[in-house]
């Protein structure tokens, strides 16, 4: 089998979104994602120097990008995406893919960060034996764990009364930079956190077509964002699935108002009118060993573990 190696572009989308689809009905991670979304990610990242497409005969086989942070701190760590088609699997395809991605990850972290170290990481379902084993033997280590909840969206939910002082508000677009501020305060010094960019804020949230503001919303003290939940919707997963789902995708307080209930009457609130909007179920990823507790609220909250993901890093000479 000869395999061709080269650049993705934009016309490989179609090609990448169906590989992709092949690989999810055989491991069932339950991260699904249309052509669409990956037009979003292809947007986010240097095709030329940061992605690679495994051809065989013409057809794709296999594919991998490279996504780099804006603001790292510390360490970079740069990820590695990419999947190998099921009926190509057990070839070394998956092997050498990473082995490829590696150099294209360093030399565009070298442009960017020449004098900080450098991880190179990819996320891997706990579930997907033959990934994990390619991670083992390239060096990969286990570096953090990260667990998938879902909730129903039911008769069952939690109600969370608000706490004294504050008001729960809908997400706007006028609150936009005061809410990434406070999202980077509120994450900072989260493991594998870094300071979102006004371009890399608007990529993940108010520029993406999957940001749904409607059902995102802000605890106000004084006036002044006090914490969020800003969600996400994947319009893929109801087309498969058909359960209509809201992906929060951030929850967050700031220090100073912590322990007080409010990011458990702002998930609360936000469930209940997600519920009323006409989803029927809501999903989030937690690190397991988060700081603030976070993993108590969500299980008081109703949701319930899913599924693992294992972020797997390798320290990279430069």
């Amino acid at each position: 089998m000869e395999l061709v190696w080269r650049a993705l572009t934009t016309a490989d989308i179609p090609a990448v979104a169906a590989l992709y689809c092949a690989v999810e009905a055989v491991d069932d991670t339950g991260e699904l994602l249309s052509e669409e979304d990956f037009a979003e990610r292809f947007d986010e990242t240097d095709l030329p120097g940061g992605s690679l497409a495994a051809l065989v005969d013409g057809a794709l086989v296999a594919y991998g990008l490279v996504a780099l942070r804006d603001n790292p701190v510390n360490t970079h760590r740069v990820r590695l995406d990419g999947a190998v088609h099921p009926d190509f699997r057990r070839n070394g395809i998956g092997r050498q893919l990473l082995q490829r991605l590696i150099p294209l990850a360093r030399k565009l972290h070298t442009a960017r960060h020449p004098a900080m170290p450098m991880v190179v990481n990819t996320m891997v379902e706990s579930r997907c034996a033959g990934h994990v084993a390619l991670c083992a033997e390239l060096g990969f280590t286990a570096d953090r764990y990260f667990n998938e909840l879902e909730v129903a969206l039911g008769e069952s939910l939690a109600q969370v009364p608000i706490p004294p002082a504050y008001e729960i508000v809908p997400f706007s677009a006028a609150r936009d930079e005061e809410v990434r501020e406070v999202c980077n305060a509120a994450f900072a010094g989260h493991w594998g956190s870094v300071e979102r960019s006004p371009e890399e804020w608007a990529a993940s949230f108010t520029n993406s077509k999957r940001f749904v503001p409607e059902t995102s919303f802000l605890a106000l003290a004084d006036g002044a964002v006090a914490g969020f939940v800003l969600s996400r919707h994947y319009p893929v997963v109801e087309e498969l699935t058909g359960v209509r789902e809201l992906w929060i995708g951030d929850v967050g307080t700031l220090r100073e108002h912590r322990g007080r209930g409010v990011a458990s009457a702002l998930l609360s609130w936000t469930l209940a009118q997600a519920k009323g909007q006409g989803y029927q179920r809501a999903g989030l990823s937690v690190d397991s060993a988060n700081p603030t507790r976070a993993l108590g609220v969500y299980e008081r909250a109703g949701f319930e573990l899913k599924r693992t993901w294992i972020d797997y890093g390798l320290p990279v000479s430069l």
